[in-house]
């Protein structure tokens, strides 16, 4: 079974919101090739705390995602490392401003949503793809992951799955907040608070 890596929603605190001003664009996180770390660091800005942020290992900060070292060093037990990228981020908050964290870029591509049994409301048909730009509710293909562990839905970029394992070993953590069944990913603006 495929777990979905969402916006993690169970803080009691506002998330970080990107930096549109940032150099690294947003659309370039959806690539399947590594993001020049030249660029620059995205940037994030939170009204919280810092505290808030640094005491997580995946903090609110919406897709992609991000990790601190101890969940990078679990990804890569079951991710190769040429098939995800991390690419550090500046987290400015109310209080002071934090470099620990880095995006999750993963590089490997599945076909995970099924398009005929999904509520998608948009989509680009192709001769041998659903491009799929919104949906209601989402259903897997069974073992759609294969022996992959960490991947991005090729139908739609922004629906990042990973395997039961690597979603074990990550909430061992006492984080798991931000995983999700396929058909409990909340809607849009759905905010769960402990």
């Amino acid at each position: 079974m495929a777990w979905v890596w969402y916006d993690r929603l169970d803080t009691d605190f506002e998330p970080a919101e990107f930096d549109y001003n940032s150099p690294v664009r947003m659309a370039d996180t959806l690539t399947s090739v590594p993001i020049d770390p030249i660029l620059g660091r995205p940037l994030y800005r939170a009204k919280s705390n810092l505290k808030n942020f640094e005491s997580l290992h995946c903090p609110p900060t919406g897709d992609p995602p991000a990790v601190d070292l101890i969940w990078q060093e679990i990804i890569l037990r079951f991710v190769p490392k040429e098939l995800v990228q991390f690419l550090p981020i500046t987290l400015m908050a109310r209080d002071g401003e934090t470099q620990k964290f880095s995006w999750v870029l993963p590089f490997g591509r599945v076909r995970c949503i099924d398009p005929d049994r999904s509520g998608v409301t948009s989509k680009i048909e192709k001769p041998d793809i659903t491009l799929i730009i919104s949906c209601n509710y989402y259903v897997h293909y069974e073992k759609c992951l294969g022996s992959t562990h960490l991947a991005r839905d090729e139908q739609q970029l922004n629906h990042i799955v990973i395997s039961d394992e690597l979603r074990n070993a990550l909430a061992e953590t006492g984080e798991s907040g931000m995983f999700f069944r396929p058909e409990d990913i909340p809607t849009m603006g759905r905010r769960i608070v402990n």
